[in-house]
């Protein structure tokens, strides 16, 4: 049941990640020429490499995710956990961007379904991860302030999402190392 905190919160996760979108695309417009050339060949490179590479985040993610739960336990993961909403929206409108730059509606596409097909369930998920952390900041930082006791089977409940999903995330990750690639090739035929 959402309660009125989970959609206030939700809510600015969500403009969060949207300021992200917007300014990656901002920055990309931005920069200089031969900073954007270099940007370019990088990502011409990459394209040309995919076909012959995987899609392997399993690692990162399993760091980043522990991580940002350990530290939210002691708050310091919070504002580290808003960066990396904010951070993940950046990454997305300065690749959306880039694809644009270069190939115009197609690179948009393009980038859109690369997006939904690699980051798709992971920011879902992570944005469900990130939800979870605040509100059981938001317990312990209660508990700490008014001396009131934690609510254990919220605890539980909050801690039961979070490792599914971690665990959706990683199942994620190893479906998109072994196929990842392969089905974004399928969609090869907008840019190429």
């Amino acid at each position: 049941m959402w309660t009125s905190t989970n959609k206030k919160l939700s809510l600015f996760l969500g403009i969060i990640f949207t300021i992200g979108i917007i300014l990656g695309f901002i920055f990309l417009i931005y920069l200089d020429e031969a900073n954007k050339e270099i940007i370019y060949l990088n990502i011409n490179e990459w394209l040309q490499n995919l076909n012959t590479s995987h899609i392997n985040n399993i690692i990162s993610h399993i760091a980043i995710l522990s991580s940002l739960f350990i530290l939210s336990l002691f708050m310091v993961g919070i504002p580290l956990s808003l960066f990396f909403v904010f951070y993940n929206g950046f990454s997305i409108g300065f690749l959306l961007m880039a694809l644009i730059d270069i190939f115009g509606i197609k690179g948009l596409l393009y980038g859109l379904v690369y997006v939904i097909i690699t980051k798709g369930i992971y920011l879902f998920l992570a944005l469900l991860f990130v939800l979870a952390l605040i509100k059981i900041a938001i317990m312990f930082l209660k508990a700490l302030i008014s001396k009131e006791k934690i609510n254990k089977d919220s605890l539980s409940k909050l801690l039961k999402r979070i490792f599914i999903c971690i665990a959706i995330i990683l199942i994620s990750d190893v479906i998109l190392y072994f196929g990842g690639t392969k089905l974004i090739n399928v969609f090869n035929f907008l840019i190429f």
